[in-house]
Formats: C-alpha cells, sequence, structure tokens
C-alpha cells in the first residue's frame, strides 16, 4: 500500500499552481521532489498537509481518502510538515515549542517538567541539549531549522514532509538529518524530501519525481538518475555538463588588477584575533567555513551593519559608520533571509527593485520592468506584491535592486539559499557579469559545492575559508576543492 495523487489540481484565480499530479510513494521510502521555483512543490505539500485545499484530483493513503480541510485533521493522521516557514514561537521555551502540538498535562496545567524530558531526549538525538537553556531568538537560524524538524519528529509522523528546511544547515547538521529521517525510514514512515541541494537528493533520497509547471514530468531511482538529467527534466531544456559556467571561461589569472578593499588585522566582532585580506577589481572571492566561525559577521561588518567600521578602499582609508554611508560608498549587500533582510514585504515589486537607486541615493525613479527582464524575473505587473513571487524570482528582484547602481563591492551572505538549481546558476551569471564590469565580489555560502563552482568558472578567484573568527586558508587555482575546504573549516588544512 501506498501514498497515491491522482491528478491534483490547484489554481488560485488565473494562476495555475498545480495542473497534473501523479505520482506514488511506498512505505518506508524518501522521495525527493524536485522543480524550480513556483513548480508548484510546496502548494503539493501544502494540500496533503491540509493548508491549502485542492480543486481536483485524488489524494489516498493506503486506499483511503488521504485529503484534508485543515492542518488539524491532518496532523490527527500523522501527516507532519516542517519547512522553511518556521512554526517557532519566540515567547516560549525550547521545551514548549517543541512540545507546544501536544504538551503534557498535570491536571489543568501543563506539566513543564515532563516537557523539558520529552524536549531534552529529543535533542539529545541531534546533539542539541544545550539548547534547552536558550530563548528562540537566541539560537542561529541552522539551530532554529534543527528546533524545527525536531518539533516535528517529536509528533511521530506517518508522513513527513521536509520542506526546503537544509537550505540552512551546514554539512554536519545535514548528516544528523540523514541519519534521523533514515530511522524514520526503517519504521514505514513515507517521506517527501524537497531540497535544491542535489548531493542531498543523492545521499538521503530512494527515488524523486521531477515537477514543472505543477505538472509530474517524471519519477526516478536516485540511482538511475544524473544530475544533467534532471536539470534537464526541471528546467524542459537539455542541460549538459557545462551548463551554469561562462561562455567564455578564461583560465584563473593572477594579473596586476588594483585592490578595491584591503582589510588588515580587523578584529571580528564576538571573536578573538583578527582578519586580513584583499579584494580585487572584478574578482570572486568565497567565503566558506563552519557555522558560527564568523563568515556572516565578516560580510555584515564590512557593510556597516554592527558599528563603524575602517579600511582601505578604492586606494584610500575609509571609515563608515552606518550602512547609508556604505552604499553611498559604492557597497552593496544582499542577503539570504529574503524575509527578515532582503524584501519590503508590503511593498510592490517596482518599490523593492527602486529602494536602492532612488530611495536612498536619490536617483531618477527609472523603469524596472527592463531590470526584471534582463534578470529573468517571473511576475504578471510591477504593482504585484514582492511576496508573491517564488523564492528564485525575489531574490533575483533583490540582486537588480543593487546590480542597478553598479557596486565597486558586492557582498553576500548565502544569496542562493533556498532558491532552485536553476536560479542559482542564473544568479551565478550574473555574478560573473558584475566581476565582468569590475565589481569586487565577496560572498558567503553554507555549500562548499557552490563555492568550488563559482569559484572554478571566475575568471579571478578564491576561497577563504573561516575558523573561530580567523581566515585558516586561502584557496586558489587547483587548490579549491570540496576537501581542502572541509580540512580548512576545522583548522586541519596544510599547503604542500
Amino acid at each position: 500500500m501506498s501514498l497515491i495523487f491522482k491528478d491534483v489540481q490547484k489554481a488560485f484565480g488565473k494562476v495555475v499552481a498545480l495542473e497534473a499530479i501523479n505520482f506514488e510513494v511506498e512505505h518506508g521510502e524518501i522521495r525527493g521532489i524536485l522543480g524550480g521555483n513556483g513548480s508548484g512543490k510546496s502548494t503539493l505539500t501544502k494540500i496533503l498537509g491540509g493548508m491549502v485545499s485542492k480543486d481536483k484530483g485524488e489524494i489516498t493513503l493506503d486506499g483511503e481518502n488521504c485529503y484534508f480541510k485543515s492542518t488539524k485533521e491532518a496532523k490527527k493522521r500523522r501527516i507532519i510538515i516542517t519547512s522553511q516557514e518556521l512554526s517557532l514561537l519566540h515567547n516560549l521555551s525550547i521545551a514548549e515549542n517543541l512540545c507546544l502540538c501536544e504538551l503534557p498535562a498535570k491536571g489543568l496545567f501543563a506539566d513543564k517538567r515532563k516537557a523539558y524530558e520529552i524536549a531534552k531526549n529529543a535533542l539529545a538525538r541531534f546533539e542539541l541539549e544545550h539548547l534547552l537553556e536558550k530563548n528562540v531568538s537566541e539560537l542561529a537560524p541552522n539551530e532554529k531549522y534543527m528546533v524545527e524538524l525536531t518539533k516535528a519528529l517529536i509528533q511521530e509522523p506517518e508522513i513527513l514532509i521536509v520542506d526546503e528546511i537544509t537550505s540552512a544547515l551546514y554539512r554536519k547538521d545535514v548528516e544528523k538529518v540523514d541519519r534521523a529521517l533514515k530511522e524514520l525510514k526503517d519504521k514505514g514512515c513515507i517521506i517527501l524530501f524537497i531540497t535544491h541541494r542535489m548531493p542531498e537528493l543523492y545521499t538521503i533520497c530512494d527515488s524523486v519525481t521531477v515537477v514543472r509547471n505543477g505538472v509530474t514530468v517524471e519519477t526516478l531511482k536516485m540511482t538511475e538518475a544524473s544530475e544533467e538529467q534532471l536539470l534537464s527534466y526541471m528546467t524542459g531544456r537539455d542541460i549538459t555538463a557545462a551548463a551554469g559556467k561562462q561562455e567564455d571561461p578564461a583560465e584563473p589569472e593572477e594579473e596586476n588588477r588594483e585592490n578595491i578593499l584591503e582589510v588588515s588585522g580587523m578584529n571580528l566582532q564576538g571573536f578573538e584575533g583578527s582578519v586580513s585580506f584583499t579584494l580585487k577589481k572584478g574578482e570572486i572571492v568565497g567565503v566558506a567555513g563552519l557555522q558560527g566561525h564568523g563568515q556572516a559577521t565578516l560580510v555584515r561588518q564590512l557593510f556597516g551593519l554592527l558599528g563603524p567600521v575602517r579600511y582601505k578602499y578604492d586606494g584610500s582609508e575609509k571609515t563608515y559608520h552606518n550602512v547609508t554611508q556604505a552604499v553611498k560608498g559604492g557597497l552593496a549587500f544582499v542577503s539570504g533571509d529574503r524575509v527578515n533582510e532582503g524584501a519590503f514585504g508590503e511593498r510592490s515589486l517596482a518599490e523593492n527593485a527602486r529602494a536602492v537607486s532612488h530611495v536612498t541615493l536619490k536617483g531618477p525613479k527609472r523603469d524596472v520592468n527592463g531590470l526584471f527582464q534582463q534578470f529573468n524575473v517571473k511576475y504578471h505587473n510591477d504593482r504585484q506584491s514582492i511576496l508573491e513571487l517564488s523564492g528564485g524570482n525575489q531574490q533575483k528582484v533583490i540582486l537588480a535592486r543593487w546590480t542597478d547602481v553598479k557596486p565597486k563591492v558586492f557582498l553576500a551572505d548565502d544569496p542562493t539559499k533556498g532558491i532552485d538549481v536553476q536560479a542559482r546558476r542564473e544568479v551565478h551569471q550574473i555574478l560573473y557579469q558584475l566581476a565582468d564590469e569590475g565589481t569586487a565580489v565577496l560572498m558567503v555560502s553554507s555549500d562548499d559545492e557552490e563555492l568550488v563552482e563559482l569559484t572554478k568558472n571566475a575568471k579571478l578567484s578564491k576561497i577563504l575559508v573561516m575558523y573561530e573568527g580567523k581566515i585558516s586558508a586561502v584557496l586558489s587555482g587547483d587548490k579549491i576543492t570540496e576537501d581542502n575546504i572541509s580540512l580548512a573549516s576545522m583548522n586541519m588544512y596544510r599547503e604542500v
């Protein structure tokens, strides 16, 4: 017996989200769901979880109806969703958050001691017991997502939907998630696993269903699916192994380009020691390391988000006391946290795109539609809310906002987090174009494979690896490998 989707359809007004979803998943199977932003993946899972109603079609589990009109009904059937849209409440303790759906009681009151014990045992699975004494607001992004997953596991799901939570996780976290999901699989749980990280599909999933424009295109066993094949199904185009590279990549060059940014002995907030490095005009520099070792702090501090900062910039010593001064000086910053640090959710696409050029720099109000076309943004009109777009299209609007002002230095903290593979490659092409125009790019990523791909295909590049707030290694040329990044992330890299 199994979970079956048959001709499931859903439209929001004139926008068709799901046109024909058809696939089947067995008990004890981890099924990857792969598709571009806006392909219908999240709509599909929300229908299964009782968050959104379907228009047509059938969903059955072991031959019985598996369509629910509310999350409460779905949870009674042990269908649990864990996603990027965190369900954690900041005013409650970690223990209370974890047990919120099934809070143990003592008479008429919550049994806080029992809740604490349940939470402690659940967190021990991921070696996160130390988080019990913290508030949710104190947690790092990856810790919040691990707590979110722990909350789902406590509910003992029969069907578990994991929607993009690994996009905020580091390698060690993903390894723990892999072990936990396979334990559930062994108990017969059906797991739908949505990710844009290809290595996770091959490591975690047994099979994959590709969705494009609301239609299931193909279902394959992971052992029979190549990455290029999956990308071709996902995009509807023939993707070769060379896809995503620059059309005419040059050999890595160490030419005498001018330094645009020189950092010497700068202390990172919250860390001991200091960092020193240079950025050249037209150079793409990746920043790697395990979570919490200073990567995010570095780019934010350079941008003036953490207070006054001083370094040599464009040939002279500069001090920026705030973000406004940094922007006027030619610096740009993009975060992977679109909700809190990127998109103005109550504003239109046009207002979001003009936020720097018109609002901050007081330039003329330009027509943004040509800009959106240049960045291949899928939208209806520039008056619609940015939150109506998929994550990848939101991020391209935010990128367009900054690239429109021709920055000298482009700072980015995990800018491709939570967007699909094709959108990620489009973002990389934007970064290559910026570099070709002379902009220096400094980009943090939690995905080592992405940094290797990005920098290997750039004309001038290197990777800084951070450890405890210091730069433990600078990798360039053939030294740029995932293994070397891993070693340097643990301060174990030694150049031969």
